[in-house]
């Protein structure tokens, strides 16, 4: 027996996009606080950690873009190996 037989004969996922009711991996369209817009439908998004909407805070957004211009968007490492930034104080 193939090893991965089981996995290509696995259809389910597959049949359950073509019809339609496959609820995983939806394109959102736009992700502005605590509803997003998929199939041009806007819905609640009950599974986000954004429960209280402070990604589209406006004070939260100039906070975020003003740490990348200071300290990029990765400390490429870990801080046990590339040390600790002001940004992690």
């Amino acid at each position: 027996m193939d090893i991965f037989e089981k996995c290509r004969d696995f259809t389910q996922a597959r049949m359950a996009q073509a019809a339609g009711v496959y609820p995983y991996f939806l394109p959102l369209e736009d992700t502005e606080g605590t509803e997003v817009m998929i199939r041009g439908r806007r819905i609640l998004m009950i599974g986000s950690n954004n429960y209280l909407g402070l990604t589209t805070d406006p004070r939260v957004r100039e906070a975020s873009i003003e740490a990348i211009r200071r300290y990029g968007t990765s400390c490429t490492g870990s801080r046990f190996l590339n040390g600790t930034l002001a940004l992690h104080q």
